[in-house]
């Protein structure tokens, strides 16, 4: 006799909820997936996704969460391997040109899920989808001043066009393409800075 699957509860139901609907956004993009299709993916009446979430955009907002704090707790991780900040910023890029060049990836979430929506359709989602941006300029800047590098801002704005860019392309590309450079198109910029350093 085989034993019934156990019944989710509580906050293990948000969390299953989050992941499907997780999958499915960024795979179908967030527009063309209605509650309907995450509740029947989960198995669940739409009770218990309104429990949770009273708005298909509490929804969204709870994915690009969770997607914030596991990339956020990546860099963390990275971070803490390396002392030394050129070493750090190679650690970190190498992580993020990994994950841009794996097979079927479609790009940045953020950027994605930003691209969907004008302010007037949901200003909440925009702006959350901006502060994933806004931190990573954040610890780019930060990184950068641990390098003493001669205009360290220009080069974290740099760095982050280039991320973003990756990023971009990496969706695009089955496999590979020009995001496979990032790591070294970071290493011509620092070369580059260094060299002027010296000069003067």
């Amino acid at each position: 006799m085989t034993e019934k699957p156990k019944q989710l509860r509580g906050i293990a139901v948000r969390d299953k909820l989050v992941g499907i609907a997780t999958d499915l956004f960024y795979d179908n993009g967030v527009r063309a997936i209605g509650v309907d299709e995450v509740v029947r993916r989960a198995g669940m009446a739409k009770a218990s996704l309104y429990r949770w979430f009273p708005t298909k955009d509490d929804l969204v907002l709870a994915v690009l969460q969770q997607r914030d704090d596991r990339f956020w707790a990546r860099w963390d991780q990275t971070a803490s391997r390396h002392a030394d900040a050129r070493a750090e910023l190679d650690a970190q890029l190498a992580w993020i040109q990994d994950v841009a060049t794996r097979e079927g990836y479609r790009g940045c979430a953020f950027v994605n899920t930003a691209a969907e929506f004008s302010n007037a359709q949901s200003e909440q989602i925009r702006q959350r989808c901006a502060e994933h941006e806004h931190e990573l300029a954040r610890r780019l800047r930060a990184l950068t001043t641990r390098l003493g590098v001669p205009d360290g801002d220009r080069l974290a704005d740099q760095l982050h066009l280039a991320i973003v860019g990756a990023f971009a392309v990496g969706g695009i590309y089955p496999t590979g393409g020009p995001a496979i450079r990032l790591r070294a198109l970071a290493e011509d910029l620092l070369d580059g800075r260094q060299a002027r350093s010296v000069g003067n």
